[in-house]
């Protein structure tokens, strides 16, 4: 197998990349984001944990709809899992779980709680989820 230089994509920060590498092998943790000027907090998840909750979540009163969304997400789910343990795959995309924006004055939590975004589009990353005390959001009501 090749040696990989982390250092080679030079629009994802290495260590983002390696943490949703970890992810994607079952490793979780809580994260907080800046994606052009936008801070996303929640916990890291991998891509297979990401479409098997999707498609747990993806109801539609359209049978014949929902039926296509569960044979895509399974297929999704079926290359995402062959490819993981590819060490060289990467898919390029950062996962959340408990999904939360955060502004100045208050945490909104996103609806469905699941968030997707690209890698490459992370500004910057710290570890830990932000949370914002009750007694502190009521001040900014």
């Amino acid at each position: 197998m090749p040696e990989e230089d982390f250092h080679e994509n030079h629009y994802t920060d290495f260590m983002l990349r390696y943490l949703i590498r970890l992810a994607d092998n079952g490793a979780e943790m809580d994260v907080t984001l800046n994606v052009s000027g936008t801070t996303i907090s929640g916990r890291l998840i991998g891509n297979v944990t990401y479409m098997e909750e999707v498609k747990r979540r993806l109801k539609s009163e359209d049978s014949a709809l929902e039926e296509k969304m569960e044979n895509f997400l399974d297929k999704m789910m079926h290359k995402f899992a062959k490819h993981t343990d590819a060490d060289e795959y990467e898919t390029g995309y950062i996962h959340l779980r408990n999904a939360k924006i955060v502004d100045s004055k208050r945490v909104v939590p996103i609806r469905g709680n699941l968030w997707r975004g690209k890698a490459s589009d992370v500004n910057g990353f710290s570890f830990g989820s932000i949370e914002v005390k009750q007694e502190e959001q009521d001040r900014f009501k």
